[in-house]
């Protein structure tokens, strides 16, 4: 029995990637037509397809072209390269299916709640909100956890709806001021972290207790919390929320310095 043949078109439908997608691989060196018909169109082979395979599967562990190269540069074709890697993967769904089953738990406790027509706690709320992950009960106590929740319940969907438009348009401006190079101190941006300072207050006490846990919280968690927000913000390249949030910190700072400058 001879041996299969694709199409590079087939085999972008088969493996779920693009035809652009295979030519980039085919340029790189990392995905290569075993063969080409006498007019020069590719055909892919039984083994470029599980090459594709591994380079798919290590793309979404999270390496890059350039490492998936060298593992494997490293690894070969051989079947034991081709178990470890999906070991690997299936130890990957794994523990993502059990991250699932997780919060999947946490809204049947919700849903549970509702259907003894009781409010849910606020830590359940809490809990709930993915792709989140701190644990905000080593920062916020119960009472602080608890004025958020309620303020939110007071303000209505309606209102809270509306402030979180606001509060992303003021982030997405804070955003453009960081990558355009914008002093903190500069009226635009002071403005800016006026307004959110506002926002804010809508939602939380401004109180000094509150505000000290909220950064010990945000400095403890910075990259996870920033990674976390990019990926529900859509955010990529330079200026991510992370970076944002540092240059709202010290635009309010700076603002704080003028203030006792004036007071006194």
């Amino acid at each position: 029995m001879s041996e299969r043949r694709w199409s590079i078109g087939e085999l972008a439908e088969a493996g779920g990637v693009t035809v652009r997608t295979l030519h980039h691989y085919d340029r790189i060196g990392l995905v290569s037509p075993g063969e080409r018909t006498p007019a020069g169109h590719r055909r892919y082979r039984e083994a470029d397809v599980r090459r594709l395979y591994r380079v798919r599967t290590l793309c979404g562990m999270g390496l890059s072209l350039d490492e998936v190269a060298v593992v494997l540069r490293n690894a070969g074709d051989d079947p034991g390269s081709l178990r470890g890697l999906l070991t690997a993967q299936l130890a990957d769904l794994e523990a993502r299916a059990a991250r699932i089953a997780e919060s999947a738990r946490r809204l049947r406790g919700l849903l549970d709640r509702l259907a003894e027509v009781a409010m849910p706690e606020p830590e359940q709320f809490l809990a709930a909100l993915e792709p989140m992950s701190v644990d905000t009960g080593r920062y916020l106590s119960a009472d602080q956890l608890a004025a958020i929740t309620g303020r939110a319940a007071e303000l209505g969907v309606e209102a809270v709806e509306t402030l979180k438009t606001e509060w992303l348009g003021l982030f997405t401006r804070l955003r453009q001021h960081l990558r355009d190079g914008t002093p903190v101190d500069d009226p635009a941006v002071q403005d800016l972290a006026t307004r959110w300072r506002e926002t804010a207050a809508a939602f939380h006490p401004g109180d000094r207790r509150f505000e000290a846990a909220t950064t010990a919280l945000w400095e403890d968690n910075r990259a996870g919390l920033g990674r976390e927000l990019d990926e529900r913000l859509g955010w990529a390249g330079p200026g991510g929320a992370a970076e944002v949030i540092d240059y709202l910190r010290k635009a309010r700072a700076a603002g704080e310095s003028v203030s006792r400058e004036e007071d006194g």
